[in-house]
């Protein structure tokens, strides 16, 4: 493989990482003289299973109205509060009245020090770094720096190339903060914070695309091709790439720990003025439903598919994950600028709902599975004699890992070992004898597929039963001529699909394949070869069934 710069993080952090899932919250602003008291806001997060907070203060009556609530709470410090932060006296100070009076029956997890800072018209972006290391120097005094994380969420504004996203560039303007940022993150173990948001770059032929619907608007990334289906996964691996290239340059930070991006805000106006012709109601909630099922269904990013961490320019190993927040909690009538800023609420002020959100499956993980992966620290000569002995002695299937199959890329030791541990874990009872592999196994908590290549996992199903479906990896061109070769030579029974019957809604490319490709592969042993239609195909172990729609 030749040496690499590895962002790599150590055993139990990943162990740790690795269990807690993929997160969606909700950035509660506070700019309107209309909004309920923090008590009532406490009952509406709690009715909406609303599981994680972002406030952009410290405000105690907000930290005191979630005690004992168990929703994670992101505290902010506003940009006009820097030039203090810049005393460490204040900040001991402020950490010992703003926070520790709450901390732990108000679960706090992070403090965002200043907000898109590098945008600020004052002296947001030169006060930022002194500040940030004042409040870790305060956390550590009292033993809590691992426990809260410190950091400042930044402005998609920062890159100066976001397209393709493997070219994704930070402006060299900006180097005064970023190189000093990137460092302070890797030093304190602390997530690289961002604010994307999609709505400002669509247009008439991008809609759909940035909606997360399907569209031609996709595209293959040139240099890694990597297949881009949203414009949310294209700006957010533009940010990943952006710091992979920095990093490789400061060789000290990539040889730390593997640095996770945080999305801190995201979202879709309900309401604009006259030029605002894609803020509606309908978009807005078609957005942030999608969005959500995005972060939650386990698929991450191209560049960054969840549970797989990062070689630079490849996949290598478990432990990725997707943290967003929506923004905002409430529409609100003080904020500054046009008619559009005050109106990105999923709620109204009297707490009714602008449109509605399913949170209720947010920041879970796998539903108590596991799976069995190499340890990315364990010596290259003991994880090979390991893959040997599990793809010869041990008798995994490792096909898939073969040249032109479908789990082949990365090529490199650690995801071909990860994939041959985990189908002979699968194979052998799911018990910790069978993740050992002389020490170079571990179990994890969220599942490592990426792309196609699917970790195979025990059925959930009561009667062990799977089901074969339409990947959404791949193109449209590849996925049509999978469901006319099903329908037609494969001879699956595609009446289900046709106009007026059961199956034909929803009508989409997706849905029709994946009950054709279903169809098939239930006719023809229900196996991984009659599972494959190319590459554009996977098995799941949940009845896809819906309505009167039955995935035989």
């Amino acid at each position: 493989m030749g040496l690499k710069l590895v962002f790599a993080v150590s055993l139990l952090l990943q162990l740790l990482d690795l269990c807690r899932g993929n997160k969606v919250g909700v950035a509660y602003g506070r700019d309107g003289d209309n909004l309920p008291s923090p008590d009532k806001v406490a009952q509406l997060v709690a009715k909406h299973s609303i599981r994680y907070l972002r406030i952009y203060d410290s405000d105690p009556q907000v930290l005191n109205a979630f005690k004992n609530t168990g929703v994670e709470f992101m505290v902010g410090v506003h940009n006009s509060d820097l030039p203090a932060f810049q005393s460490q006296s204040y900040v001991d100070s402020w950490l010992s009245k703003n926070i520790l009076p709450f901390y732990q029956p108000t679960k706090i997890t992070h403090i965002t020090v200043g907000n898109e800072v590098t945008e600020s018209s004052d002296n947001a972006a030169n006060l930022v770094m002194a500040a940030l290391r004042n409040v870790v120097s305060a956390l550590r005094k009292v033993g809590l720096q691992d426990r809260i994380k410190v950091s400042t969420p930044l402005s998609f504004g920062v890159l100066s190339k976001s397209f393709p996203p493997s070219e994704g560039a930070f402006r060299s303007s900006l180097e005064y903060v970023l190189n000093p940022l990137l460092e302070f993150l890797d030093e304190n173990q602390s997530p690289f914070m961002v604010n994307l948001y999609p709505y400002f770059a669509v247009g008439d032929s991008s809609l759909d695309y940035t909606l997360f619907k399907p569209s031609s608007q996709g595209f293959e990334d040139p240099n890694t091709g990597l297949r881009y289906d949203n414009m949310f996964d294209a700006q957010l691996d533009a940010v990943y790439f952006a710091i992979a290239s920095r990093n490789a340059v400061h060789s000290s930070l990539a040889s730390r720990g593997r640095k996770s991006i945080l999305v801190t805000e995201t979202g879709w106006p309900t309401q604009g003025s006259r030029g605002d012709k894609y803020a509606s109601i309908e978009n807005a909630q078609t957005y942030n439903t999608n969005l959500i099922r995005h972060v939650t269904d386990d698929s991450g990013t191209p560049a960054m598919p969840s549970g797989v961490g990062y070689v630079l320019d490849t996949p290598a190993m478990p432990g990725g994950e997707l943290d967003v927040y929506i923004f905002s909690l409430f529409n609100e009538n003080n904020k500054a600028g046009a008619e559009i800023e005050g109106n990105w609420g999923i709620f109204y002020p009297d707490m009714s709902t602008v449109y509605h959100l399913d949170f209720s499956g947010t920041g879970t993980n796998s539903n108590g599975r596991s799976w069995c992966v190499a340890s990315s620290e364990a010596p290259k000569s003991a994880l090979q004699n390991a893959l040997d002995w599990a793809c010869g002695p041990g008798k995994a299937d490792c096909s898939a890992l073969q040249r032109g199959q479908q789990c082949f890329e990365p090529d490199n030791l650690v995801s071909h070992a990860s994939y041959a541990f985990n189908n002979y874990y699968q194979k052998n009872g799911l018990t910790d004898e069978a993740c050992i592999f002389g020490g170079t196994g571990i179990k994890v908590y969220r599942d490592p597929s990426h792309g196609n290549c699917i970790y195979n996992v025990k059925s959930s199903d009561p009667n062990g039963r799977t089901w074969c479906v339409a990947s959404k990896q791949v193109s449209r061109t590849e996925l049509q001529n999978a469901l006319d070769w099903a329908c037609g030579p494969g001879k699956a029974d595609c009446s289900s699909i046709q106009p007026n019957q059961q199956c034909f809604e929803p009508n989409t490319l997706l849905s029709h394949a994946s009950f054709a490709f279903n169809n098939y592969y239930q006719k023809n042993g229900a196996n991984d070869a009659s599972c494959s239609f190319r590459g554009n195909a996977i098995k799941v172990d949940k009845d896809p069934s819906y309505g009167n729609c039955i995935y035989h």
